[in-house]
């Protein structure tokens, strides 16, 4: 059986906005703050459990990670979403940063991640 790779989904808030989630497994939304030393992630609400959760954020960046393909869809507000391979502490990278590829470790499976939108948004 091949390991999953973790998918880092990192989201920001334009206004604030209404999202719904869907996962095979409970994930945590941290929101990233700006610090002098970087991004830090807090905890933001409870676990979202597995399933559809609908969850609504505040203006701002936010983050969690997942093992398993996920869903968001936005239902109100507006949200931008990046996919990453790199710990959700660290700022976001730059919409063209590829990430690079360290030691030698086997390749292994991403996770999907789709992104929806209502047309009433």
């Amino acid at each position: 059986m091949q390991r999953r790779k973790p998918l880092v989904v990192t989201l920001e808030t334009t206004q604030p906005s209404v999202i719904e989630l869907t996962a095979h497994e409970a994930l945590q939304l941290d929101r990233l703050i700006p610090s002098s030393r970087g991004h830090i992630a807090e905890r933001y609400g409870a676990l979202v459990p597995a399933g559809t959760t609908r969850v609504s954020l505040d203006v701002g960046q936010f983050c969690f990670k997942a093992l398993s393909d996920t869903q968001l869809r936005v239902v109100q507000g507006g949200v931008q979403a990046r996919t990453s391979g790199t710990s959700k502490d660290m700022p976001p990278p730059a919409p063209s940063a590829e990430p690079a590829v360290r030691g030698d470790d086997p390749e292994r499976e991403v996770p999907r991640f789709t992104l929806a939108t209502d047309g009433a948004a």
